[in-house]
């Protein structure tokens, strides 16, 4: 056992420990923080820190409440009151202000009231000002009808059966399940190339024959496959962390991102799809690792076990009209489509026991089956240097 967990150790520390690993690894958390920034810095600077003029002739603002301070990255634009439209007019065109408003006598009864100014202003500018008035307008109202109005009206979004609600401040709980897609296939998809490709490598320059001397074949590829899930969930867990950090961070400051919750629930189902499919999808890169005779001649055969993951995503469309359609349950079921199926599915509709328990049995049944397909193929075509081992070889030899 103890040559086991040094293989494993072995097998992780020469894949993470890589410039090829770690360059991608952060360089992705670095990408999205710069572009984070790019886009607070110009939210920032958009903001025309000239004041808005106004001029009341409704009353309404005769003695007004000072505007709240806007949220940052934004930044707050006072409001100025005018007697008259002409001393407003030449403030404006003399650049002391970049617009002024005139509210109508009438105001309370129809609403009217009129935007002047010369070059759009930039910013959230104008929508500070609506919530100046806003803010005036309910200052006599109880705190209940004040916050019942500034919440404003709230859409609810339900499952086709009827056992799932989300509101519309709550719809990023739908999308969290598609973003853990996402990094999953990603996170899969790096670390099983490294799998193969380490496996081709081993075979081609000979490693293999020393190794197989020491340990089994099976314990040598069950080794290499749990590595090669460490490495995926090292990935995961760091771009996870930094994902969360983002996300509440922005819980702050972003408002469609206040309703923002963290299921149990979902997050043990999607665990227990993800990690019997990523030790699936590992045993058949080690497996492709093993029966072909070049590393490049193994991409393209990888691409026979990644295309179906996004089967799902493509057919989007009908799983938001029907989430429980025989198509969802079918892809439900089969073991590649699986951890994208259930991921999306359980952000519309709550999924049914045994369809979890029939899916997460077939994944565990496929991922011991890998293994032990790879180690079979790696023990048949480990001397094979430059020859494909043939799929039905793998089946068909006897002696082993």
């Amino acid at each position: 056992m103890s040559k086991f967990w040094r293989i494993a150790f072995h097998e992780y520390s020469r894949h993470v420990f890589r410039r090829r690993f770690l360059m991608p690894l952060f360089s992705v958390p670095l990408l999205i923080i710069f572009m984070v920034v790019i886009v607070l810095v110009v939210i920032s600077i958009s903001t025309d820190p000239h004041p808005v003029g106004y001029i009341d002739h409704s009353g309404i603002l005769a003695n007004p409440i000072p505007p709240q301070p806007a949220k940052w990255p934004e930044r707050s634009v006072p409001m100025q009151a005018y007697p008259d439209e002409a001393s407003a007019k030449a403030d404006l065109q003399a650049g002391k202000i970049q617009a002024y408003v005139i509210i109508s006598a009438d105001y309370l009864q129809t609403g009217k009231a009129q935007e002047v100014f010369q070059t759009q202003p930039k910013g959230m500018a104008l929508q500070q000002f609506n919530d100046f008035v806003a803010a005036n307008l309910l200052a006599n109202q109880p705190p209940d009808v004040v916050k019942r109005i500034q919440e404003g009206s709230q859409v609810t979004v339900e499952s086709a059966d009827k056992s799932r609600q989300a509101g519309e401040n709550q719809i990023v709980n739908l999308i969290l399940p598609f973003v853990a897609g996402i990094l999953f296939i990603v996170g899969m998809s790096t670390s099983s190339g490294y799998l193969m490709q380490a496996v081709v490598e081993e075979k081609e320059n000979r490693t293999m024959e020393i190794m197989v001397t020491s340990v089994s074949p099976t314990q040598l590829m069950s080794a290499k496959v749990i590595a090669d899930i460490a490495v995926g969930v090292t990935q995961l867990v760091v771009w996870a962390l930094f994902v969360l950090l983002g996300l509440l961070i922005g819980k702050n400051y972003v408002s469609w991102l206040s309703g923002l919750q963290f299921s149990g629930e979902i997050i043990a189902i999607i665990a227990l799809v993800m990690i019997p499919a990523f030790i699936m999808i590992s045993g058949l890169m080690a497996a492709v690792g093993a029966t072909v005779a070049e590393a490049s001649e193994g991409q393209q055969v990888m691409a026979l076990f990644t295309l179906p993951i996004w089967i799902p995503y493509i057919l989007i469309g009908a799983f938001l009209q029907n989430p429980n359609s025989p198509l969802a349950i079918a892809l439900t079921i089969f073991p590649l489509t699986a951890p994208m199926t259930i991921a999306m599915r359980i952000g519309f509709t709550a999924l049914p026991a045994w369809q979890l328990v029939l899916s997460v049995g077939l994944l565990v049944l496929s991922a011991i089956g890998s293994v032990w397909l790879a180690g079979r193929a790696f023990r048949l075509g480990m001397l094979r240097y430059g020859q494909r081992l043939r799929l039905n070889e793998i089946f068909s030899h006897q002696k082993v």
